[in-house]
């Protein structure tokens, strides 16, 4: 976990903008290094999902800090709560996504985009980001380190348990099973 904190942080305070290339899933922690990115831009097939609350996680590095800030507050809970895909269109209408391209023109679309960046003076473009980040870097430093916590007690309980096993056996969480066992 701590690598992972230290990953994000990197990327929201490194001084010049980053860029998001996406092109295949973008899942759980994945997604969270999407929304820590400054613009992303994905391939037209790519999905977008949160599954922690399907899997036995919480999305801790991100999703619950940045989501309401970039797609509002009942779409992130929707993400978070429901599990279910976005698919790169609607993650685009959303405000996750900059840029939705064909797979064949991604390359392409980040370079064009990179180079935009360059022709602009990085002195301001630091300033900016860095202001750009106080939302974002007030609500990640306030949880946190709740997230880190609840990883660490509740890493063996039953629901994580179920929801790793199946994952790792390519099947369904058996949810009544968990709820039975937490009666």
């Amino acid at each position: 976990m701590g690598l992972f904190v230290e990953c994000h942080e990197k990327l929201r305070n490194i001084g010049k903008p980053t860029i998001a290339r996406l092109n295949g899933m973008v899942v759980g922690g994945g997604n969270e290094f999407n929304m820590s990115c400054d613009l992303a831009i994905a391939a037209d097939d790519v999905i977008i999902r949160q599954v922690g609350a399907a899997r036995g996680s919480v999305a801790a590095a991100g999703a619950t800090q940045f989501l309401p800030l970039i797609v509002g507050d009942r779409r992130a809970r929707e993400i978070l709560f429901l599990c279910e895909e976005i698919p790169a269109a609607k993650a685009l209408e959303w405000g996750l996504l900059n840029e939705v391209v064909p797979r064949a023109r991604l390359d392409a679309a980040v370079d064009a985009m990179a180079a935009k960046l360059i022709d602009k003076l990085p002195e301001c473009i630091r300033y900016a980001k860095q202001q750009l980040n106080f939302w974002r870097d007030l609500s990640w430093h306030t949880t946190i380190g709740h997230a880190r916590d609840w990883l660490s007690i509740h890493n063996l309980s039953p629901e994580v348990a179920e929801g790793m096993q199946a994952f790792v056996e390519k099947r369904g969480v058996d949810y009544e099973k968990v709820r039975r066992g937490l009666q």
